[in-house]
């Protein structure tokens, strides 16, 4: 989240401005913050013959979609939800990559002309892909058997992992394909997500680097994975740059999923408190979202900066718990934070959840989804870009 005073007294007044109007909770994406973070990855990337595309799985708003595709990013999907995601956002289809383990034949019926790019993720995978013509170009996801240091749950380049083919197995791959009359561009490497260190890249591009050069493929997909500072820590985009791309520098076509890095930092959750829940052993504050809103602190046991925005006299601090309105004693935000205690009706901005936050929602215990809004700080303008969910949503196909 950007330090500087001006910017986040701006902020602070659009957070109200959106609570005023929309309620809480409410997912708010920064447009500003997007922005900053496309110009980083450009300058990263200068000079290289490049399809960057954004990870629908990150956050598959066709709004926020729409802002990378104008930007000239395609989309790395991975259902035919998220492609028609693209479509919504008007992404072309030359400039689509279907990724994901678990393509099934009716996908794989719709999706195979309307695709320009699929990574192919196992010999299985390959074989049923005899049943289908397209025109499609193909990448072998190669599992490199790369660390990348990151939390297991997210840690997709690992033998034991369920992605990716393994190098034994790439001439299987790769004849099956090309007897089918597939045209097979090159190779797929994507260890993770969440990284904070290049050593892993570098590894694993340097294994992805010396097998096309083995069999003379002049395009590859390096992925993405690269970690935004949630506690602290990001990646070192200059050291990426400066060890990295040289190694893909000479390809003909070097392709990219980004989506945590782009979106992010841009994220907001505003929460109220309901309750300021004091014991002998611990203090809770209670806010009207839980891990029904986001679900990552639960999942992956991540950090959230929290703020608590209240009016700036004193005010005692506290080390308390943040936690939700759900049955489940691991609905917690945040667990031993030092905050400002607030009080009912006060309003807590969780920070860094434009990448899977909405995206990981879900109704649970009966609760409707929060609204998204963009605003933009250039133009003033404050945009819903999805509708509060409604209880009547939750039933809407009940027979």
């Amino acid at each position: 989240m950007v330090e500087n005073r001006d910017f986040q007294v701006m902020l602070e007044q659009t957070i109200r401005a959106v609570v005023e109007r929309y309620g809480t909770p409410v997912y708010i994406y920064v447009k500003d913050i997007i922005k900053h973070q496309l110009t980083r990855v450009k300058k990263v990337f200068d000079g290289v013959k490049m399809l960057p595309t954004f990870a629908c799985k990150a956050n598959s708003n066709p709004w926020l979609i729409q802002l990378f595709s104008k930007e000239g990013f395609g989309t790395d999907i991975v259902s035919v939800g998220e492609y028609y995601a693209s479509e919504l956002a008007g992404v072309p289809s030359e400039r689509i990559v279907w990724n994901g383990n678990g393509k099934t034949k009716s996908e794989m019926e719709f999706l195979k002309d309307k695709v320009g790019f699929v990574n192919v993720d196992s010999l299985e995978e390959a074989q049923r892909w005899a049943d289908f013509q397209s025109e499609a170009k193909f990448f072998i996801r190669v599992n490199p058997d790369v660390n990348p240091r990151t939390h297991p749950h997210i840690s997709t380049g690992v033998r034991e992992t369920k992605f990716g083919v393994h190098v034994d197995l790439i001439d299987k791959v790769l004849n099956t394909l090309r007897k089918q009359g597939k045209r097979v561009l090159g190779f797929h490497i994507h260890i993770g997500s969440q990284i904070t260190e290049v050593e892993p890249f570098l590894e694993a591009i340097s294994i992805g680097v010396e097998l096309s050069e083995k069999y003379g493929f002049e395009c590859i997909n390096i992925g993405g994975g690269w970690g935004i500072n949630y506690n602290g820590k990001e990646l070192d985009l200059e050291e990426y740059r400066k060890k990295v791309v040289p190694l893909v520098s000479n390809f003909e076509l070097v392709i990219t999923e980004l989506g945590r890095y782009l979106i992010g930092p841009a994220g907001l959750l505003v929460a109220r408190v309901e309750y300021v829940k004091r014991t002998p052993y611990k203090t809770f504050v209670v806010l009207d979202a839980g891990m029904n809103a986001l679900v990552r602190p639960a999942m992956y046991g991540a950090h959230h900066g929290i703020r608590v925005l209240d009016p700036k006299e004193p005010r005692e601090e506290c080390i308390v718990d943040v936690v939700g309105p759900l049955c489940e004693t691991g609905d917690v935000i945040a667990k031993n934070r030092l905050v400002t205690i607030p009080r009912y009706g006060s309003l807590v901005v969780i920070e860094n959840v434009g990448a899977y936050g909405f995206s990981m929602a879900s109704n649970y215990n009966g609760h409707p989804k929060p609204p998204e809004v963009l605003v933009d700080f250039s133009s003033n303008e404050i945009k819903l870009i999805r509708k509060r969910g409604s209880v009547e949503d939750l039933f809407r196909n009940v027979e």
